[in-house]
């Protein structure tokens, strides 16, 4: 090689283009390399970007979809229960004599007898345009010689089905409720309308427990009259309100008769949000299910957060290789003035740099494929070798059956108790990353009820240890209540273990106010131990007691810890050998607000 690059050096004409056009050539190919393999990434990402966006809107949107299909069902059912019993009233008072012979406390008892039970009925009418009776629930009934002024427009314009707006409940004037009348004819050929009052906020009640955080549930009419509105906006306790003017109801008129979906401002909130609309067309009525679309994008945008720093630092690390690949050619520039000289030393450099580049790219690539191996499938890989083991230590026991010795039981045994172990020993791994991971819930969680419900559990597992518990009510505290169901099944558990053994077992759970903030203590009068031993205790696998003893893995105490230190807090412990333990914890960061 020495000598081919020598008859090159030789030519004048030819040194000029290896010194001058070759080097250049490179630097381009290099830059381009570069910038290929960025753009190609780039655009890559951008591609998964958006197809998540559109997969995280359709998910919402089907989601959506599904809340107002449950109220489309539900209304629907309403109306044309209220409706009937209506109209079945009124048949009756047609076969009395009809509105104008019949006397009207009779009318009013024909409507009471079909008022149903449910709370979303408020009353029954009917009416003429000279007559109107009604029955009202727990009230007594009301006779008029005309129709109030809230049903006087079924009189006058409506043909079929009559919705009216919100108006007083005639039983609790705080509350609402709205009219529905259907158009009948009775055996003269008369026109007699017949309906029922419906409460909004007894619907309002039932509609809270489907919606989801941050959405709402509404019901409008085709006029655009608000009926109700899931959770209720301010002005709906004092006024009457209409959305015909907003962009939702125009993008609903538009939709099929179904319904459909729109993206369009809240009329009663900020920003821009996606709603699924369903149309109950036999009663110009239209239920939808919305939420800010903000919010629904709010996992996405930290998702695409993520990705755009990876990809940045991607980015940074290709410019810098390629920066370094030009300053490195730039060099060779350089050392090709005296390619003679050179030649051997620069070729011996180039052979090493390269070999260490490929090196160094073997050595990343395998790390990286055994990273990407180990995260996809360390929770299956590592559960199902110790499945086969077990299973096959079953067949090994049913195989031999009768013919095994004490020997071969005891080391089936053991096998299996040691899948067991280790299987523990996983789950108390993933358990003790997930703790680190997750993201945090805000919400009051109630210690003392949290921990009632654990002390339950524990009952209802070990039925014949009895222990006598004592926990201090109104613990209150603002944190994640699956991190505080996990802090303490893992204090009330490992109580519960080492009492095990000991007559009159008692726990306690209680809280102190210190000059730091608010202790909380568990308390137990067990095994205890030596505190010379206790330095690593909240330590993964560390055990100050033998697993004969008292069996577990020594996770527990671990997640606690992690637990305690995600709020900023401290956790202590003091024990004394046959004479119990106390573990005391703070949690500064979770605004505790203690008695109420």
């Amino acid at each position: 090689m020495t000598d081919n690059w020598q008859r090159v050096a030789g030519s004048t004409h030819q040194r000029g283009f290896i010194d001058g056009a070759l080097p250049m050539l490179v630097k381009r190919a290099v830059v381009a390399q570069a910038v290929l393999i960025l753009v190609a990434l780039w655009s890559y990402a951008s591609w998964r970007v958006y197809s998540d966006k559109a997969e995280t809107l359709e998910s919402a949107r089907h989601e959506l979809s599904a809340l107002a299909a449950g109220m489309y069902v539900h209304l629907q059912a309403v109306l044309n229960d209220s409706l009937g019993a209506a109209r079945t009233a009124a048949q009756a008072i047609d076969a009395n004599g009809g509105m104008t012979e019949i006397p009207s406390t009779t009318a009013a008892q024909l409507l009471a007898r079909e008022l149903s039970s449910g709370e979303y009925v408020r009353a029954l009418f009917v009416m003429t345009p000279n007559k109107f009776v009604a029955a009202v629930r727990n009230r007594d009934t009301q006779t008029l010689d005309a129709p109030p002024g809230w049903i006087q427009p079924a009189i006058e314009d409506t043909r079929g089905v009559f919705i009216g707006r919100t108006i007083e409940d005639p039983i609790e004037s705080a509350q609402r409720a709205f009219p529905i009348a259907i158009r009948t004819v009775d055996s003269t050929g008369a026109t007699v309308w017949a309906g029922a009052l419906l409460g909004v906020d007894a619907l309002d009640q039932l509609y809270e427990t489907m919606a989801i955080r941050g959405g709402a549930l509404s019901v409008t009419s085709t006029a655009g009259d608000l009926l109700l509105r899931v959770p209720t906006p301010t002005l709906a306790h004092t006024k009457q309100i209409n959305v015909r003017d907003s962009d939702v109801y125009r993008g609903s008129v538009q939709l099929s008769e179904e319904g459909g979906f729109v993206e369009a401002p809240s009329p009663f909130a900020t920003g821009t949000w996606v709603y699924a609309i369903r149309r109950l067309g036999g009663y110009r009525l239209a239920v939808s299910a919305s939420r800010e679309k903000e919010a629904i994008l709010y996992q996405w945008h930290e998702r695409t957060r993520g990705l755009t720093i990876v990809l940045v630092g991607i980015s940074i690390l290709f410019i810098a290789m390629t920066v370094l690949l030009r300053h490195f050619i730039n060099r060779l520039e350089k050392a090709n003035t005296n390619l003679g000289q050179l030649n051997a030393e620069l070729e011996s450099r180039v052979a090493a740099r390269t070999n260490e580049l490929q090196e160094a790219n073997q050595r990343l690539a395998l790390t990286n494929e055994e990273l990407e191996a180990f995260t996809a499938s360390a929770s299956h890989d590592l559960r199902s070798p110790l499945g086969t083991i077990a299973g096959q230590a079953g067949l090994l026991r049913d195989d031999i059956g009768r013919g095994m010795t004490d020997v071969i039981t005891q080391r089936i045994d053991r096998i299996q108790s040691n899948v067991t172990r280790s299987s523990e020993i996983i789950d108390g791994l993933l358990s003790l990353a997930r703790v680190s991971r997750q993201e945090l819930l805000n919400e009051r969680v109630d210690i003392s009820a949290l921990a009632r419900n654990v002390v339950e559990d524990l009952r209802q597992q070990y039925p014949r240890h009895k222990v006598e518990c004592m926990i201090e009510p109104n613990l209150m505290v603002n944190a994640d209540p699956r991190l505080m169901k996990s802090l303490l099944g893992n204090l009330l558990g490992n109580a519960w273990k080492y009492t095990s053994r000991i007559p009159n077992a008692r726990v306690e759970v209680s809280c102190t106010q210190a000059t730091g903030g608010i202790v909380f203590s568990v308390r137990d009068n067990g095994a205890g131990f030596d505190m010379s031993r206790a330095q690593r205790l909240f330590e993964p696998f560390q055990r100050l007691h033998s697993p004969s003893e008292f069996p577990g893995v020594g996770i527990g105490l671990a997640i606690v810890a992690r637990i305690v230190r995600r709020y900023g807090g401290k956790i202590t412990v003091d024990s004394e050998p046959s004479r119990g333990t106390i573990f005391r914890f703070t949690l500064p960061a979770a605004a505790v607000t203690n008695k109420e």
